[in-house]
Order: C-alpha cells, then sequence, then structure tokens
C-alpha cells in the first residue's frame, strides 16, 4: 500500500509499504480521508518529536472497513485515537485513555495517512451519511465536549474563548448549541477572526482584553496552541473562574502562577475524547447543530506534503487529505 511517512521534521515519504494485519479483535480499514490537526502540523515541522519513526500520521480519520467481521465490512467508521489494553487499572476504572499501554493512533502508532490503517474493534463510530470531511471533525469535537463533562458551565456564566483556528470554531457553535455566546479573543493580526465575525461572534483584541476584560470571564478555554495564551487566560478569569486548557503547545511559558492561587482558579486539561462523547460529536455533526469550516480539500495520498504545508498557512482553517 502507499502511506506518507515521516522520518524527521519536513521528511515525509510517500512510499509503498506493507499493507497492516489487523490481529484478533482488530479490523482493516480502507483510509477514505483525513484531517490535518495541530498535533499533525508539530510533528511535521519538529516542535514535537517524534515517538516513532518513520511514523504514519493522522488520527482524525474516516474509513471503510475492508477486512474484520462480515456484519462490519462496508461499514463507515471513524476510530477514537487510543487503543487501550482494557485490563489495567485504568482501564478498569474507566480512565482508558489515560492506560498506560495503550497506543495512540498517528501519535505513537501508525494512522490514518496510508491507503489503509488498522483499529480495534471497540474502538471504532459508524458515521454512515456522514461526508467525510464532516467526520474527520468528530475526534477534535468529542474532545472539546468531554471538557464540558469534566467541568460542566453554569448557565449564567461569561465564557471567552482564546484562538481562532478550528477547535475554536468547532467550540464556539458547541457552546451557543448549550446557551452560551462566547466572546472570542485573538490576535490582531489573525486572518482567520474574519470567519468568527461572519458567524456573529463578537471578537476582540489580546491587547484589548488584557486592558479592559481583567478577571471579566467565569470560563475561559484556551485552543489557540499559543504557549502565552494560559497567562492570559489567567489574567481574564474571574476569581474562583474556571479554564479549560485544550492547547499542547509543546514548549513551555512564562506564567503568573501567583496570581492563579490568589484567585483560586480551576484549570482543567482536555486531551482526548471517550466513546460517549464520540457519540454525542456524532449527533451534532449528523444533525448539523455543529457545521465544520473546511477551507482546503487536497486530493491524493501523493500529495500528502501539500496538505500539510497548506495546513501552515495561517489562513487556513482545516485542511482535509482525501484519500478515495
Amino acid at each position: 500500500m502507499l502511506a506518507a511517512r515521516l522520518y524527521a521534521a519536513r521528511d515525509l515519504r510517500v512510499e509503498n509499504v506493507d499493507t497492516p494485519t489487523p490481529p484478533e479483535g482488530w479490523v482493516l480499514i480502507e483510509s477514505i480521508a483525513v484531517g490535518i490537526c495541530g498535533t499533525d502540523k508539530a510533528f511535521y515541522v519538529g516542535r514535537y518529536r517524534l515517538f516513532k519513526s518513520p511514523l504514519i500520521l493522522g488520527h482524525e480519520v474516516v474509513g471503510r472497513i475492508v477486512e474484520g467481521p462480515e456484519e462490519l465490512r462496508g461499514k463507515i467508521v471513524v476510530p477514537e485515537i487510543n487503543f487501550a489494553c482494557g485490563a489495567c487499572d485504568y482501564c478498569r476504572s474507566g480512565l482508558y485513555t489515560h492506560c498506560p499501554y495503550k497506543k495512540t493512533l498517528g501519535i505513537d502508532f501508525d494512522g490514518g495517512m496510508a491507503e489503509y490503517f488498522i483499529a480495534p474493534i471497540n474502538a471504532l463510530h459508524i458515521v454512515e451519511g456522514l461526508e467525510p470531511e464532516v467526520a474527520v471533525e468528530v475526534e477534535p469535537l468529542a474532545a472539546l465536549i468531554n471538557a464540558l463533562e469534566q467541568y460542566p458551565l453554569k448557565p449564567s456564566w461569561k465564557v471567552a474563548i482564546i484562538g481562532t483556528g478550528n477547535l475554536a470554531y468547532l467550540l464556539l457553535q458547541l457552546l451557543r448549541r448549550y446557551g452560551f455566546e462566547p466572546i472570542i479573543v485573538a490576535r490582531s493580526d489573525s486572518v482567520k477572526r474574519k470567519f468568527f465575525e461572519v458567524a456573529g461572534a463578537c471578537v476582540i483584541d489580546v491587547d484589548e482584553a488584557r486592558k479592559s476584560f481583567s478577571s471579566s470571564f467565569d470560563a475561559v478555554f484556551e485552543v489557540s496552541g499559543d504557549p502565552s495564551a494560559l497567562d492570559l487566560a489567567i489574567h481574564l478569569s474571574k476569581p474562583r473562574g474556571v479554564i479549560h486548557l485544550k492547547s499542547t503547545p509543546g514548549t513551555g511559558a512564562y506564567l503568573n502562577l501567583t496570581m492563579a492561587v490568589v484567585k483560586e482558579l480551576r484549570i482543567v486539561c482536555t486531551r482526548c475524547g471517550t466513546f460517549k462523547e464520540f457519540r454525542k460529536a456524532i449527533e451534532l455533526l449528523r444533525s448539523g447543530a455543529v457545521k465544520p469550516l473546511i477551507t482546503s480539500i487536497i486530493h491524493g495520498i501523493e500529495n500528502s506534503r501539500e496538505a500539510l504545508e497548506r495546513a501552515l498557512r495561517r489562513e487556513e482553517m482545516k485542511v482535509v487529505l482525501r484519500i478515495r
């Protein structure tokens, strides 16, 4: 099969490799489309070190089951990204996404940027009827839903979102679904802020937010990927406010932890969704309650490098590599 394998920063090679063989309880899936996310970009440019080399990227993937139980063959599915052992204390306690023995799709286990990939049956969700370019958004939307599962917002709360990327765009719609109208905090030179303004959101500059909105928000969601944004979130939060931290920028940053303690803030971190958040994400996407904004579709696995390079452009909200 053809696969886009990353050996080092920007060293991506489309190569012929053996098609993986699914072990018992797993299936072989024909890749249809892959969404390019921040983690893929960080691996590609070298901001994250590779956990294995070469690595096939792609965890926001939708595909068709071609080998497995007869009743599943031909089904269109998206996988959860955590392939857990199912037997350790974490798994048996319901924390299977934190299994110390797990394999993580597209992170330390070969992902979907190939003609085929494998996944365990218990990690799959059927997404029949969803357009592939929409289905790739199930995984990031599930992660955002997980944040609200961990620490729900109260109806009267004032909410801010730091960032103007894909996660922020999904989150804006998700929070509106629950009755909130969040303020978007953006850099003054953000070229994607226009998408939020078209969507009717109130967008304010970072400098204005620091000056005029100190200690103003009950909940602040940090989804920008900027290492300095957590410090901004601390500045914007009310005493005993909640910061939902989703970004994994991969670098350290200065934080005014004294102010976080003085304000008695709660910082809730979210990595990814579980099976119930995946089901909710599929429901929201299927109903049209959340509508992703796909700005570019690149066709053909041989154009994987182009897809990754395109995703690095600041004006791109979401780039999808259409494999089939």
